[in-house]
């Protein structure tokens, strides 16, 4: 009988350590999902990262760029978009929330960057993006 509770306690001990086992196991395979989420550049999406055309690398667009709010708040576009203009001052680089990726505009004149959808202006030292001739965002300062 003393060999019987033995055996019991010995076998629910090693069913309750293997348990402990998978579970760990389990979320290993969990924490090796998260941040998982590269994008074709290799931009960690989750933490806010996308590619940049003009810097040619990961960048997280709220942090390097021009914030500019939206300037009707009844229209589908987001609350905010993302202006980076490079160091040669070539060309612009919209971050959109609607559109999958960003879009270049190439310069027209010192304060003025357009391609056949989007004008990016600058007057007063702020910021204006048009798009079909309506002004879509602008920078506040």
């Amino acid at each position: 009988m003393k060999y019987m509770a033995l055996l019991l306690v010995t076998l629910s001990l090693t069913a309750c350590h293997g348990r402990k086992d998978n579970s760990k196991s389990s979320n290993t395979s969990n924490l090796a999902q998260l941040g998982g989420d590269k994008d074709d550049n290799g931009c960690l999406a989750s933490a806010g990262y996308t590619w940049s055309k003009v810097r040619e690398n990961c960048i997280r667009p709220w942090e390097e760029a021009i914030t500019m709010n939206v300037t009707d708040t009844s229209t589908s576009f987001e609350t905010a978009a993302f202006v980076l203009i490079d160091s040669t001052k070539h060309q612009a680089e919209l971050f959109l929330k609607e559109e999958d990726e960003s879009i270049l505009l190439d310069s027209v004149s010192p304060l003025l960057y357009k391609n056949k959808q989007y004008t990016l202006a600058q007057e007063n030292h702020c910021w204006s993006l048009i798009h079909q001739d309506e002004m879509l965002y602008e920078e506040k300062k």
